[in-house]
């Protein structure tokens, strides 16, 4: 969890101090109180267990600027072992997603559109030439018609977040992460 450990370090709020407890919590219940029913040993219980899965979800969220916060925070490790449990853990599955909701919406405001198309020269449009189909094939079949009015976008396509290997490289490029600290 050292890479939850590292959003929790970063965090202001006072709900990151709540981790270790809760991990304690979620496990004896009863630590350092007298619980007289039995409803309460499970209220604690899974409140803990909340608190413990979504205190890293709540700390995100509260950074000004997640992305550039956490540049160089995180080991090549750490991110390993984050995607690695997003296979079996949900809440963790989920705070990838909320990473990669911020990394998309940056990468969004960074795009720029392409340059406008170049405008070839004036056209002779006298319709009175003599001998002119002036109506012709309208461009059917004219390659460089065609290719003056196409144009292609250069958008990156997303990562597929159900591919491990690309999501670790796009973590370890987007928070330039080191190879140990």
């Amino acid at each position: 969890m050292k890479f939850e450990e590292k959003i929790l370090a970063t965090s202001e709020i006072k709900e990151r101090n709540l981790l270790k407890p809760s991990s304690i919590a979620m496990v004896k219940p009863d630590t350092g109180v007298e619980i007289r029913k039995k409803s309460a040993y499970y209220v604690i219980r899974d409140c803990a267990t909340l608190a413990h899965d979504y205190i890293p979800h709540k700390c995100y969220s509260s950074i000004k600027n997640p992305i550039a916060s956490l540049v160089g925070k995180f080991t090549k490790a750490d991110i390993i072992d984050f995607v690695a449990r997003t296979k079996s853990q949900r809440h963790t599955k989920q705070l990838l997603w909320i990473i990669f909701s911020d990394i998309y919406k940056t990468e969004t405001d960074d795009w720029t559109p392409p340059p406008e198309p170049v405008k070839s020269e004036a056209l002779d449009i006298d319709a009175d030439a003599e001998g002119e189909d002036i109506y012709g094939d309208y461009g059917y079949g004219d390659e460089e018609f065609n290719s003056a009015n196409e144009t292609t976008v250069p958008v990156k396509p997303p990562v597929d977040l159900g591919d491990g290997e690309a999501v670790i490289a796009k973590l370890i490029g987007i928070f330039k992460a080191t190879k140990e600290k």
